[in-house]
């Protein structure tokens, strides 16, 4: 588990007339399977990839959200110089008037602060 604070999130829905939205959110917390499974273990890789994570987004309007005529079903944000992405599954859970939980899909992979583009 781990989180941060992303500044700007950015919310997309798959319907053609639904455009982006940018909300201020001060917290993120994801709380992924990935991020302590075997990644060298194909099947515990894969069962953790099929789990999904649960993203927080803590200190935001989500009255405005429920208000949305669309579905979110994707959510980025901006972190050191790299986009970081999740695909959204279908359902969100309002914990409280500041608190969303959402479901991710899809396949993830996170870098380390180590890991380099190329070696010299």
């Amino acid at each position: 588990m781990f989180s941060c604070d992303p500044g700007t999130l950015y919310l997309y829905s798959q319907r053609p007339a639904a455009a982006r939205l940018s909300i201020r959110c001060p917290l993120l917390t994801v709380d992924d399977p990935l991020l302590t499974a075997d990644t060298w273990n194909p099947e515990a890789e894969a069962a953790a990839q099929a789990a999904g994570a649960t993203l927080y987004l803590s200190g935001i309007d989500t009255a405005a959200l429920k208000a949305l005529p669309w579905t979110i079903d994707a959510l980025a944000f901006e972190r050191d110089g790299a986009r970081i992405s999740f695909s959204i599954a279908e359902g969100m859970e309002f914990l409280s008037p500041v608190t969303l939980c959402l479901r991710t899909r899809g396949e993830r992979r996170y870098a380390t602060l180590q890991e380099t583009a190329c070696e010299p």
